[in-house]
C-alpha cells in the first residue's frame, strides 16, 4: 500500500501514488482513502475482497452475495473463483416490485448482505441504473461497488447543471453499514468502493482502487517486508502508479474539469454532424462515448476507419478524446455540405503536452529519486530481484510504451513464449501441450493464486498442504477464498500449513501426519480424499526446495498419492527448470522425480524485467482458474525481448556466477564467526542478524533472528567485499573498545573476564535470555518489560556480556542498534554479588558504549529505560 513502506527499499513512487489516491478520493468526498494503483482486474478484485472482509465483521453469520447487471462478466468469474463468492445476475430494467421479489429469495428473506457490483461508463452501450439500485437498498442490506475505470474523471467532475441534464448521480466514497440506504441526506449515492482511472484510457492502463480507510484490514505483519501487505497481487510495477500520477499532476482538478467540458462540447458537435448525415446516435450519462445505431455500409466503413468499434449490439461506439482531429471527424461529411464551421476552435487539436505540462517540481523530484537509485541499487543485496537489466534495456522498452503493438504479433508471440516454457519443463510438442494451459500474470503472487485455484477446480474437495516457509501470500490467497477456508460451512478448512525442517524444506513426517488425519476425516464424511501439494522450489526465506521424491515415496508407504502438485519456483525457474518437469498427476519424470501439474515463474526476479510472471498448469479442460482474461501487451513484449537477450547459455552463465558469489559470501561469513544457513547451490545465504544499520544500508531481508543475502546478477564480487568489510568493521570496532574497557572492568569486579558481543544464534544469547527471565529490578524508572527489550537487544548484535573464566556471565550491557546509525542504551543486568559496585559498573558502561559508538561512527540514544538496572543470581 502507498503508506506501507520500508526505508531499506526505496525503489518505488509511493509518494506520487498517495497523491493520486488523495486527489481522486477528494473528487468523491474522501481526501484520505485507502487503496492502491494496479491493473483494472486487480483493482476491482481488491475492492470486492475489501467489502467481503468488511461484511465478515458486520454480518459474521450471513454469507454475502454479489449481485450485478451490466458488470464485466470476466470480473464476476474472478470474484467467484478467487474469493468463493456467490453471484447472481438481475435485470435492473425489470419493475422494482419484480426485482424485490427476486432478491427476497436470493437473500434468504433479506438476511444475506448484498455487494452490488455496478458499472458506470465503462461501456457506452451498457451501464447500470444507479437509481434503481439505490431504491433496492431501502429494502435490502446493500454495499455498493462502482467500477468507473474509464469514466471516473468525467463522472466525478460534472457540474450540477450537467449532472441534472445527463441524469447522472453524484457519488461519495464513504463507510456505510449495509442496512443504511445508499442515498445519503445530501443526495449523494454512497459507494463503499470505487475503481477509477484516467480519462478514456485503454483496458491495460493503470487503475486506482479506492475504499474508505476504516475498511482496510492490514492482516498479519510480514517480517520480510517489515510491514503489512494488504494488496491482492503483492509486488507491483512501480511505473503504473507513476503513470497515473503524472496524468493527474498534469491536469489537476481544474484541468480535468476543463478537459471534460471541452470533450463534451466536441461530442455535441460530432453528434450534430452524424445526425446531419442521417445516422442515429446517442450518448450515455456517465461517459463521453457516442453510440451510433443506424448507418449505411459506406458510413460504417468510415466510422470504423475513424477508430470506432463494434459493440455486441451491432452499434458502433466512437470514443471522444483529445487526439480526435477535425479533419477526421469531418471526413464523414461530403465536401459539398454546408452549415458547419470548419474552423471551430473546439475541433482544433491542441497539443496535450504543451497545454498541460508536468509541474517542474515533480520532474525535479523524479530526477533526484532516480539518480539516488543508481547508487543504492549497487548495494541492495537482500531482495530476489535483478536490478541491472531493466536499467540497460529500459531505453529500448520505453520507446514502445505508447505504441499499439499489433494484436496478431502479441497472439503469435505469446504462444511461442509459452510453448518454449512448456518445452523447458518437459512438454515439448504442440500435441502434448494440448492438455496444458499457460498464461501471463502480473507477478508470481497472482500466478500462485491461479495455480491454487486451478488445482481446486479439478479437485474441489481436496486438502492443500503448504510449508510454513512458503511465500506469505500463499496463505493469504487461501484465507481469501470462502470455499477453500470453509468459513460458512462450519467444516475444517481445505488447507494446512506444515512445519519445516531447519533447512527450510517441508517436514515430511509432519505432512504425513496431517494427511492421515485429513484422510480419516474424509472417510468419516464418506468422501474421497485428494491431496494438493504446494511445493517450494527455492521460494523460501532460506532458499530451500521441497524434496518431491522423498515426499511422494514416504506418502506412498502410507497409501497416499498426491493428486496435484503446484511448484512455486518464482526465482529459481527464471534460470532453468531445476530438474522439475510437468506431467499428468501420478507420473514420473525422466530424472525419477514426480512430475508436477503446475508451476509459477516470475519475470522480475531472475532476469529483472518489469513485475510480471507466468503460470503453467496441467488442465485437461484448458482453463487456468483466477487468471485475468487479458494481459498488458507490454508484458509480452518485454518477455520476448528478454528471451532474445538472455539465451539459455546466458542464463546458465548468470546462475553459475551468482552461485560462485554465494559460496564466496558464505565462506567469508563463517570466517567472521557468524552462523550461516544455505541450501545446496542456492543463491540465498542466511545468517544471524547484524546491527540494524547494516540491514538498512544493504537492504538485507530479516526474519526473526536471521537475515539473508541473495546474490542476484547485479550483486558483484566487489559489492560483496564491501559488505564483508562493513561486517568486519563492526567486529574490529567492538574489539578495540573491549581492549580498552576490559582491564578497567577486571579491576572493578576483581575477576578475570572477557567482553563478548551477544549474537542471536550464539550460546550467549540463550544464557542471557535465561538470566533475564529470573532477573529482578534493582532500579526501574520506566517499568518496561525486560523480556520485550531483550529480543531487539540480542538481535541487534551490539549488546555485550562480561564472561568470567568459568564461562559465567557477570554483567550484561544491553543495547539495541537502530536503522539510523544509532545505538539505544538499554537496561543493565549485573550479578547480585556485584551490587556494591553498581555505580562503578554504570560508569564503565558509559565508557564502553561511548567508545563503541566512536569506533562504529554511530550516535548514542538514551531514554528512561536506559537507567534501569536488574540483578540476577542464576548461572
Amino acid at each position: 500500500m502507498p503508506d506501507q513502506t520500508d526505508s531499506s527499499w526505496p525503489f518505488h513512487f509511493k509518494t506520487f501514488e498517495k497523491q493520486v489516491l488523495q486527489s481522486m478520493g477528494a473528487r468523491i468526498g474522501d481526501p484520505n482513502p485507502s487503496g492502491y494503483v494496479c491493473s483494472y482486474s486487480e483493482a476491482n478484485c481488491y475492492c470486492i475482497r475489501t467489502l467481503q472482509q468488511q461484511l465478515r465483521r458486520t454480518h459474521p453469520a450471513q454469507r454475502p452475495i454479489v449481485v450485478y447487471d451490466h458488470f464485466d462478466p470476466d470480473l464476476i468469474h474472478l470474484f467467484e473463483t478467487l474469493f468463493g463468492l456467490e453471484t447472481y445476475q438481475v435485470s435492473l430494467a425489470y419493475s422494482l416490485q419484480d426485482l424485490e421479489q427476486e432478491l427476497v429469495t436470493v437473500t434468504s428473506n433479506r438476511a444475506r448482505p448484498i455487494i452490488f457490483a455496478a458499472s458506470i461508463g465503462n461501456s457506452a452501450t451498457e451501464y447500470d441504473d444507479i437509481g434503481v439500485i439505490s431504491e433496492l437498498s431501502r429494502e435490502f442490506p446493500v454495499s455498493l461497488h462502482v467500477n468507473a475505470f474509464r469514466s471516473f474523471d468525467y463522472a466525478a467532475t460534472m457540474s450540477e447543471t450537467v449532472r441534472r441534464h445527463e441524469g447522472a448521480h453524484r457519488f461519495a466514497l464513504r463507510s456505510k453499514h449495509p442496512v443504511q440506504p445508499l442515498t445519503a441526506p445530501d443526495g449523494c449515492v454512497i459507494a463503499s468502493s470505487v475503481v477509477g482511472g484516467g480519462l478514456i484510457q485503454s483496458p491495460h492502463a493503470p487503475a486506482a482502487a479506492l475504499t474508505p480507510m476504516s475498511y482496510r484490514v492490514n492482516g498479519e505483519r510480514v517480517a520480510y517486508i517489515r510491514s503489512f501487505d494488504s494488496t491482492l497481487g503483492g509486488s507491483r510495477d512501480a511505473m503504473s502508479p507513476l503513470w497515473l500520477a503524472l496524468y493527474q499532476l498534469r491536469l489537476g482538478d481544474l484541468g480535468v474539469r476543463q478537459l471534460c467540458d471541452s470533450l463534451r462540447d466536441i461530442r455535441s458537435s460530432i453528434l450534430r454532424v452524424l445526425q446531419s448525415q442521417g445516422m442515429d446516435a446517442h450518448t450515455s450519462p456517465y461517459c463521453l462515448d457516442i453510440v451510433v445505431t443506424s448507418f449505411s455500409i459506406a458510413q460504417k466503413h468510415r466510422l470504423l476507419k475513424l477508430g470506432g468499434s463494434m459493440a455486441r449490439t451491432g452499434a458502433i461506439v466512437l470514443v471522444v478524446q483529445t487526439q480526435l482531429l477535425a479533419a477526421e471527424i469531418f471526413a464523414l461529411v461530403p465536401a459539398s455540405a454546408t452549415g458547419f464551421c470548419w474552423d471551430d476552435p473546439l475541433f482544433m487539436y491542441r497539443a496535450f503536452l504543451d497545454h498541460y505540462p508536468i509541474p517542474p517540481d515533480a520532474i525535479e523530484e523524479l530526477k533526484t529519486t532516480i539518480q539516488s537509485w543508481r547508487c543504492i541499487t549497487r548495494s541492495a543485496i537482500g531482495y530476489p530481484v535483478h536490478m541491472g537489466s531493466l536499467s540497460a534495456l529500459g531505453s529500448i522498452i520505453g520507446r514502445f510504451w505508447e505504441l499499439d503493438i499489433p494484436p496478431h504479433w502479441l497472439d503469435s508471440t505469446s504462444k511461442q513464449l509459452l510453448a518454449a516454457r512448456f518445452e523447458a519443463f518437459g512438454v515439448p510438442s504442440w500435441e502434448q501441450q494440448r492438455t496444458y494451459k499457460g498464461g501471463f500474470t502480473n507477478g508470481s503472487t497472482m500466478g500462485n493464486r491461479s495455480g491454487i485455484h486451478t488445482a481446486f477446480q479439478q479437485y474441489p474437495d481436496a486438502f492443500l498442504y503448504v510449508s510454513n516457509q512458503a511465500h506469505y501470500s500463499v496463505m493469504k490467497a487461501l484465507r481469501d477464498c470462502d470455499t477453500i477456508s470453509n468459513i460458512w460451512s462450519g467444516e475444517k478448512p481445505h488447507y494446512s500449513q506444515i512445519s519445516s525442517n531447519s533447512d527450510g524444506s517441508i517436514c515430511v513426517d509432519a505432512l504425513v501426519a496431517q494427511a492421515l488425519t485429513d484422510q480419516r476425516y474424509c472417510f468419516e464424511k464418506g468422501r474421497e480424499y485428494h491431496m494438493i501439494l504446494f511445493a517450494n522450489i527455492g521460494t523460501t526465506f532460506l532458499g530451500a526446495r521441497d524434496d518431491l521424491g522423498e515426499i511422494a515415496s514416504t506418502l506412498k508407504k502410507f497409501g497416499i498419492t498426491i493428486s496435484h502438485i503446484h511448484a512455486d519456483g518464482a526465482l529459481d525457474f527464471g534460470y532453468n527448470n531445476c530438474g522439475i518437469s510437468l506431467g499428468p498427476p501420478g507420473t514420473i519424470g525422466l530424472n525419477g522425480m514426480p512430475n508436477v501439474q503446475g508451476i509459477t515463474v516470475s519475470h522480475h526476479k531472475a532476469l529483472g524485467q518489469s513485475v510480471s510472471g507466468e503460470v503453467l498448469c496441467f488442465s485437461p479442460n484448458k482453463t487456468i482458474a483466477g487468471l485475468a482474461s487479458s494481459v498488458n501487451p507490454r508484458i509480452i513484449f518485454e518477455t520476448w525481448l528478454y528471451s532474445q537477450v538472455y539465451q539459455p547459455k546466458d542464463r546458465a552463465f548468470l546462475l553459475n556466477s551468482c552461485q560462485a558469489n554465494a559460496s564466496r559470501l558464505e565462506a567469508s561469513l563463517k570466517r567472521l564467526g557468524l552462523i550461516t544457513k544455505r541450501y545446496p547451490d542456492s543463491l540465498v545465504v542466511t545468517f544471524e542478524r547484524p546491527p540494524s544499520w547494516i540491514i538498512e544500508e544493504f537492504s538485507l531481508r530479516p526474519e526473526g533472528d536471521w537475515v539473508h543475502v541473495i546474490t542476484m546478477p547485479h550483486v558483484s564480487a566487489e559489492t560483496i567485499e564491501v559488505f564483508l568489510d562493513r561486517m568486519e568493521s563492526v567486529t574490529k570496532a567492538c574489539s578495540a573498545a573491549f581492549s580498552s574497557i576490559t582491564p578497567i572492568l577486571i579491576d572493578t569486579i576483581e575477576q578475570d573476564i572477557q567482553l563478548r558481543r551477544v549474537q542471536s544464534q550464539g550460546i550467549l544469547a540463550e544464557q542471557v535470555a535465561n538470566l533475564a527471565n529470573s532477573a529482578s529490578p534493582l532500579y526501574s524508572a520506566s517499568n518496561a518489560d525486560l523480556r520485550g527489550i531483550l529480543g531487539p537487544s540480542v538481535r541487534s548484535a551490539i549488546s555485550v556480556a562480561a564472561v568470567d573464566e568459568e564461562g559465567k556471565i557477570q554483567v550484561v550491557f544491553l543495547a539495541a542498534a537502530n536503522r539510523d546509525e544509532s545505538i539505544l542504551i538499554n537496561p543493565l543486568l549485573i550479578r547480585s554479588t556485584l551490587a556494591s559496585s553498581i555505580k562503578d559498573i554504570c560508569d564503565i558502561r558509559t565508557q564502553l558504549m561511548s567508545l563503541m559508538m566512536r569506533y562504529l561512527k554511530v550516535e548514542m540514544r538514551i531514554d528512561t529505560m536506559s537507567h534501569d538496572i536488574y540483578t540476577f543470581d542464576s548461572d
